[in-house]
């Protein structure tokens, strides 16, 4: 191999190295601009002072978040007598429904699982199901307004909202066409640098190339949920708020405790081994 080749294929392979520099801040740079895209659609932060209903704060608040909406939804239509206990066993509760009309969604999920279960409760109340309407309803309300977010997109911005549609096609898109161009100038180089005999620059090209298409990379998937801040501070005021009655004190505990917190001695308070 003369001086001749080794210039040119040094002169070939910084070409290339610089054009997939600037292909990779390129493609970062519109992933970044369709991410701005995407936060700027997000609306107004719900305030701590704005409150939260007792299933919001039951969902934000309690790990296994739908089964302390539930929960709350028990307690209240038992103080107000609108289903009666009936016996307990180990680990469950029998019901009798006197009122069987639901006021809200949650109600008809409650309502709906003690005909399915013949009355019967476990005392650790977990979800039923949370694909239905009262998880998909608190879910979404909750992230719009900022109080919970999903991960991998900005707050205020639910995971079925247009935009992500249109965010994640856009960073396939600069996927696509950076891996295009990355794997043609892969592809030059490589091949300049073997016909020419420059082993080192071929190595060093082979090393490299591929390395460069995973800079710049922002994740596209939505992976499960998160409490923003504002949540964390919404949370806090409401459990910080003075409960007005004794049975606004029990709701507040299950909402924040699921159904384990039901104070000793209240009718539904679990017994182990009973």
């Amino acid at each position: 191999m003369d001086v001749v080749d080794v210039r040119v294929a040094a002169a070939v392979g910084i070409f290339a190295a610089l054009l997939s520099a600037v292909v990779v801040v390129r493609s970062w740079a519109a992933k970044e601009r369709a991410w701005d895209r995407l936060a700027a659609s997000a609306g107004p932060v719900r305030p701590p002072e704005a409150g939260l209903s007792l299933y919001e704060l039951a969902f934000l608040a309690y790990p296994d978040g739908p089964g302390a909406v539930l929960g709350v939804a028990l307690v209240r239509m038992h103080a107000e007598q609108r289903l009666t206990l009936r016996s307990q066993g180990v680990g469950f509760h029998r019901f009798e429904v006197a009122d069987p009309v639901p006021r809200d969604e949650v109600e008809a999920a409650l309502l709906k699982r003690l005909a399915e279960e013949a009355g019967r409760l476990p005392t650790a109340l977990g979800p039923h199901d949370r694909s239905g309407p009262p998880w998909d309803e608190l879910h979404r309300r909750l992230v719009t307004d900022g109080l919970l977010g999903e991960r991998g997109l900005p707050d205020g911005v639910p995971a079925d909202a247009p935009e992500v549609l249109a965010w994640t096609a856009a960073c396939v898109r600069v996927n696509r066409t950076r891996a295009r161009v990355l794997a043609g100038l892969w592809a030059a180089g490589a091949a300049t640098a073997l016909l020419s005999g420059a082993w080192l620059l071929l190595a060093v090209h082979v090393a490299a190339s591929p390395a460069l298409s995973f800079l710049g990379r922002r994740p596209t998937r939505v992976q499960g949920l998160r409490t923003t801040e504002a949540g964390e501070a919404a949370v806090r005021a409401a459990r910080a708020a003075p409960p007005a009655s004794e049975e606004a004190q029990v709701l507040l505990r299950v909402a924040v405790g699921g159904m384990e917190a039901v104070p000793y001695g209240h009718p539904l308070w679990p017994t182990p081994g009973r």
